[in-house]
């Protein structure tokens, strides 16, 4: 018998929107799994096809369902599906999820005080917590949102973390993206698990530096994107500032070439190894700027985010990977400053703490 592959997705999806129409959670049970099975065979164009298709069933099934099934579509996105279907109903669902899961949080410590929450990847705790938050709110459906939201958060930032990684675009009109962070934040000491989504909520694109290399008294603007942490920062401006004095550059530098590679775009899993640091990052403040940091960390100076290059004061070495590897980065010197300029602004710089 001859199948017609192209047809198969299509079918599953079919057998979801069954499941989802009949409120039968059993069948969704063994339907989302078979839909990810021919997604893995699936070409492009089938996967642009299905979802919306997939998308469309999210608001019916809610924060906690939703949330589950909302990772299967992010998993299709990086199978290859075009993201902007997803995008929208993935900023709303985290939001709500996180606004649910900040109320939780809230609630839980009106009645238990200073005892740790549930684990929010234990459904065995689901209805202690419930009963726990119908005490804090003295009405069940509050009750239940708030305890979803906890729950599914998690869940809904998956997808979430997809998407952050697909292009500056998405990342700057990711809707709801200063109210993620706000709250996210007030949640971070509860909910590691929101750790990704937030650095890739924070990272800076199209965001100018001014660097300045104090031991030559030379300095440059540059232009980066999609850098998650400094780590990457410090590997793509050695990268880019390596090379001979007479072109303006710092010499004497050791960069690997695949160092640059992988904080760029490159697969890590062609290179690995580790990378060794060429300098100790300032901020125009005199404090040290910490690799594990992020660019969004480094204070403005003067209205401006001013890095110093400094002589290592210790041999700094870290795994040449990225942190979030579907994110590609671009770092751009866009000019040398004069002679001048460079000295006016190392004359105003603090001395490094």
């Amino acid at each position: 018998m001859i199948f017609n592959r192209r047809g198969k997705l299509a079918d599953r999806i079919a057998d979801v929107e069954a499941a989802v129409r009949e409120r039968d959670g059993t069948a969704m049970t063994r339907a989302v799994p078979r839909v990810w099975q021919v997604a893995q065979q699936a070409s492009v164009a089938e996967l642009d096809a299905v979802l919306p298709r997939c998308v469309a069933l999210l608001p019916q099934l809610g924060t906690g369902a939703g949330g589950q099934f909302s990772v299967l579509c992010g998993a299709l996105v990086e199978l290859g599906a075009r993201p902007d279907p997803l995008v929208a109903p993935v900023a709303d669902g985290f939001s709500a999820a996180l606004t649910g899961a900040h109320r939780f949080r809230s609630g839980w410590q009106r009645v238990r005080g200073d005892d740790a929450p549930p684990d929010p990847d234990d459904p065995a705790t689901m209805d202690a917590a419930i009963g726990v938050l119908t005490e804090a709110y003295d009405d069940e459906q509050a009750a239940f949102d708030a305890v979803q939201g906890w729950y599914a958060a998690g869940t809904w930032a998956m997808p979430a973390i997809t998407l952050l990684q697909q292009s500056a675009a998405v990342r700057a009109t990711f809707p709801h993206r200063e109210r993620l962070l706000a709250v996210g934040a007030e949640l971070a000491g509860e909910r590691p698990d929101l750790d990704c989504v937030l650095g890739l909520l924070r990272v800076l694109d199209g965001e100018r530096l001014l660097v300045l290399h104090r031991e030559t008294g030379r300095g440059w603007r540059v232009t980066i994107d999609g850098v998650a942490d400094n780590f990457q920062l410090h590997t793509l401006l050695a990268g880019a500032l390596a090379g001979p004095a007479e072109r303006g550059l710092i010499e004497g530098l050791a960069v690997d070439p695949s160092w640059v590679a992988v904080a760029t775009d490159a697969p890590e899993d062609r290179f690995g190894g580790t990378v060794v640091g060429s300098f100790n990052l300032v901020d125009g403040h005199g404090k040290w700027i910490w690799n594990e940091g992020a660019p969004a960390d480094i204070p403005l100076f003067d209205d401006t985010r001013v890095v110093v290059l400094d002589p290592p004061p210790y041999q700094r070495s870290w795994n040449n990977i990225r942190r979030f590897p579907l994110m590609s980065a671009a770092l751009v010197v866009d000019g040398a400053l004069t002679p001048a300029e460079a000295a006016d602004w190392l004359a105003r710089v603090a001395e490094p703490a």
